[in-house]
């Protein structure tokens, strides 16, 4: 049955997935560019294994065939917004870190609306190169996280829909329990299972300044506590809630203040 379910949801997508040459139209946003757009696409299939559009394949195409740049001979004021349904927690720590990796930095949140798990978030930025969505698609799909739809509204504001019903949160540090485990220099929050703990000790080491900030989610990523100092703290000691399957531990403010990472103790 649960084979069956995947397949029928894979067909699904399949149906209704934005097509090659209707993504290119939409990022293009040029009527005199449609005929080549047509020839290049039309009665082509470049759906991924997951019956999606591949965006990263169909933006390769329209670069070799220069139809498309993402670089801007002077700087100019970049636009993006981004609308899914999504616990807050997941959503943002998973598009923040994939804008970081597409090589967004530093942006202003210009609007926020937040109604239940519907959000809408939109940033700008001063920059030269606009954002690749073949580059944010391979990115986001690391965390099964994928573009629903992406199109140009005007000059150089562009505006994506996420779908996050299949989002993942990877770990990338392996804490075991009764043990103080000392960790290196976080190049991202730090995100662990918690395998069954009820409480948890945390130093930072010595030369740091440590402003906590702790998640507990539970084992659909729905944020359960929230745990944000704005005072520097030399340990913390707290107890794990009972449904609790993540953490996510970093620094309030920069992980800077980190860098010589922390020392975590799991204990059941």
């Amino acid at each position: 049955m649960v084979r069956i379910l995947s397949l029928l949801a894979l067909c699904i997508h399949t149906i209704f997935a934005l097509s090659a040459s209707e993504f290119a139209y939409k990022i293009i946003n040029d009527e005199s560019k449609k005929a080549q757009i047509d020839l290049l696409f039309a009665g082509k299939s470049y759906l991924d294994e997951n019956g999606r559009l591949n965006m990263n394949e169909v933006t390769r195409v329209l670069k070799m065939n220069s139809l498309i740049n993402f670089n801007l001979e002077e700087p100019q004021s970049l636009t993006l917004s981004f609308k899914a349904q999504s616990e807050r927690v997941l959503f943002f720590k998973i598009l923040g870190e994939a804008l970081n990796k597409s090589g967004i930095m530093y942006f202003i949140p210009s609007e926020i609306k937040l109604e239940k798990n519907n959000i809408y978030y939109q940033i700008t930025l001063q920059t030269r190169y606009l954002l690749d969505p073949g580059i944010f698609y391979k990115i986001l799909k690391e965390n099964s996280v994928f573009i629903d739809d992406v199109q140009r509204l005007d000059g150089y504001h562009y505006e994506y829909l996420l779908d996050f019903s299949n989002a993942i949160l990877e770990p990338n540090v392996n804490l075991a329990l009764n043990t103080i485990n000392s960790l290196s220099k976080p190049l991202k929050d730090y995100v662990f299972t918690l395998k069954g703990a009820k409480k948890m000790t945390i130093h930072p080491k010595n030369g740091d300044v440590w402003f906590p900030k702790i998640l507990f989610l539970d084992r659909n990523l729905k944020l359960l506590e929230s745990v944000q100092s704005k005072e520097r703290q030399n340990e913390w000691i707290g107890s794990v809630p009972s449904e609790a399957v993540y953490a996510i531990v970093s620094d309030n403010y920069s992980l800077d203040n980190i860098r010589r990472g922390l020392e975590i103790e799991l204990q059941p």
